[in-house]
């Protein structure tokens, strides 16, 4: 028996409203109004993104480029690489090539508030933990200003910082605070071979808000004439989920798309399960009925009558009756009606001579339309007595017709 189309109707839409929500909690793209996850992009005109840095800076005549691939390989030419707040964690082989390529001369400015170590074989941890600094909250917004005088903080007398996050130097080796407060580092540097390393714990300090706050904006302009030179400044968009098509699996793991079809596929269990489970013995679908024998005369009767056949008709209801008969006893093939009748009397307690008129109609019967209609009622009442209800079964163990 098929089932209604209820069920996957009603599984159908729990996945979809699974969907929408999952899409609703774990989005994050564009300029998040619920700041729940600000994109820092520089494709990102919103208040958290970092688009008027790019602009301000290619305004200026900076070399500045979106880097939209791995950071295994970067350009000869790159001279900065700007990491704002990452959305998609930096693998540990890319932050062992990032190492390499600052201690060969490069620049990398890491703007980011992440605070967590590492777990194996899941996350790498805050990117600051491979330099040597430790992210910890405890700090609290407010103006900073410079820690001590540099060619960094030339005209930047102070920083607003938003965050409360602070970078505690468990491996003080070469670091030094820019901006510092009680809570720690909120902007440090560290010469690592002939590069630097600039990190800041606050990423907002450079967005579309807020790189006119203070002396933000003097601040990473500061930054870019001390190190770019003639070189290209990058500014890391890969890891904000604009790459290539092969990257997509990567960029998936940073959002709520696994969760999406790990729920999913677990409501589809369960209804499977549910589906599937039977609640009490299986019930056989029920049998119709076969016509009688008087259906099937009054259905053809016609038929015959208008081809003059009258007893063409009784011998077929004969003849149907006969292997009724013949079935129900276990007749052997070709037993004659006498015996036919005789057994039938025995077993079912029938009139001989009635049981014997009916497997044998004779030129009476196609006397007349009544003559015949009496007849076929005859066949249909012994056909009662001889076969057993729908759905009981028949000494020989084969289901009844």
């Amino acid at each position: 028996m098929k089932r209604p189309r209820t069920e996957w109707i009603v599984l159908l839409v729990l996945v979809a409203m699974m969907v929408v929500a999952s899409a609703l909690v774990g989005g994050g793209g564009g300029d998040d109004i619920r700041g729940l996850l600000p994109d820092p992009s520089s494709y990102n005109a919103g208040w958290a993104g970092s688009m008027g840095l790019y602009l301000w800076l290619e305004a200026l005549g900076v070399r500045v480029r979106r880097w939209e691939k791995p950071l295994h390989d970067l350009p000869e030419d790159a001279a900065v690489l700007w990491l704002l707040r990452p959305s998609i964690p930096l693998e540990e082989s890319e932050l062992g090539a990032v190492d390499r390529w600052v201690r060969g001369g490069g620049t990398l400015v890491l703007a980011d508030d992440t605070v967590g170590g590492p777990i194996p074989e899941v996350w790498a941890g805050a990117a600051a933990l491979k330099f040597g600094l430790r992210p910890q909250t405890g700090g609290q917004p407010g103006t900073v200003r410079p820690a001590f005088p540099s060619r960094y903080v030339e005209g930047v007398e102070t920083i607003r910082s938003e965050g409360r996050v602070r970078f505690q130097r468990h491996e003080p080796v070469g670091w030094a605070p820019l901006f510092a407060d009680e809570g720690g580092d909120v902007v440090a540097i560290r010469r690592l071979g002939r590069g630097s390393l600039i990190a800041a714990a606050d990423p907002g300090l450079f967005s579309n808000a807020r790189i006119e706050v203070a002396g933000h904006a003097r601040l990473a302009l500061n930054i870019v004439y001390a190190h770019a030179g003639r070189g290209t400044v990058l500014l890391d968009e890969f890891h904000h989920g604009h790459g290539q098509q092969g990257s997509f699996l990567r960029y998936v793991r940073g959002t709520a798309l696994p969760w999406m079809v790990a729920q999913g596929a677990l409501v589809f269990l369960v209804f499977a399960l549910a589906r599937g489970t039977r609640f009490g013995p299986p019930v056989p679908q029920p049998r119709k009925a076969r016509a009688s024998s008087l259906e099937y005369a009054a259905a053809l009767g016609d038929l015959y009558r208008q081809a003059g056949a009258r007893l063409a008709a009784a011998e077929a209801l004969a003849g149907s009756f006969r292997r009724s008969l013949a079935e129900a006893l276990a007749a052997p093939a070709g037993e004659g009606p006498t015996r036919l009748a005789a057994r039938a009397a025995q077993r079912f307690q029938m009139n001989e001579g009635q049981v014997k008129a009916c497997l044998g109609p004779g030129p009476a019967v196609a006397a007349s339309d009544d003559a015949l209609l009496r007849f076929a009622g005859a066949v249909h009442s012994l056909e009662e007595r001889i076969l057993p209800p729908p759905g009981r079964v028949r000494d020989g163990g084969r289901p009844a017709a």
